[in-house]
């Protein structure tokens, strides 16, 4: 969960048809097991060629701290942009990006066609990804968070 799925990759290693693992994925997330991200690209026909991320609804299926982090941050997002479509008619899309030289961001939050905000989500790395630098020429107007489920920082007290 959370990296993006090769079906063939997935065929070979379950011993089953691609298409077959595409329709095990499709059932899932007609079930509302899991739900897909999309990478982002303007052509969407390239978009499609991708390979996509999944993550669980229900984030106590991920058994590994910091992809259950990523999960939650996933699910949170998802279901603040179905309150803006629900509630406020506005049509939104959850995508992640990455480059051809594996430059990644967890999340790219699209509300009416326009990015409106870059997430990178660590479990405890506080500096800085380097992948902002990469996507702010390409995204230089919109805000670029990045959440750290155990930041550490020093204290100082003047006692």
């Amino acid at each position: 969960m959370g990296s993006p799925v090769s079906f063939s990759s997935l065929a070979r290693d379950l011993e089953k048809d691609p298409g077959t693992i595409k329709r095990w994925l499709d059932l899932s997330e007609s079930l509302y097991v899991i739900f897909r991200v999309t990478p982002y690209h303007n052509n969407i026909a390239r978009a499609i060629l991708k390979e996509p991320k999944y993550y669980f609804y229900d984030i106590a299926l991920v058994e590994n701290e910091g992809a259950r982090f990523e999960n939650l941050v996933a699910c949170a997002l998802l279901k603040e942009l179905h309150r803006l479509e629900d509630l406020e008619g506005y049509k939104t899309v959850l995508h992640y990006l990455r480059t051809k030289d594996e430059n990644e961001l967890d999340f790219l939050v699209i509300v009416e066609k326009k990015p409106k905000s870059i997430l990178e989500v660590k479990l405890s790395l506080d500096s800085p990804s380097s992948s902002f630098k990469n996507f702010s020429l390409y995204f230089p107007n919109i805000p670029r968070i990045q959440l750290v489920a155990n930041l550490v920082r020093d204290k100082e007290f003047d006692w």
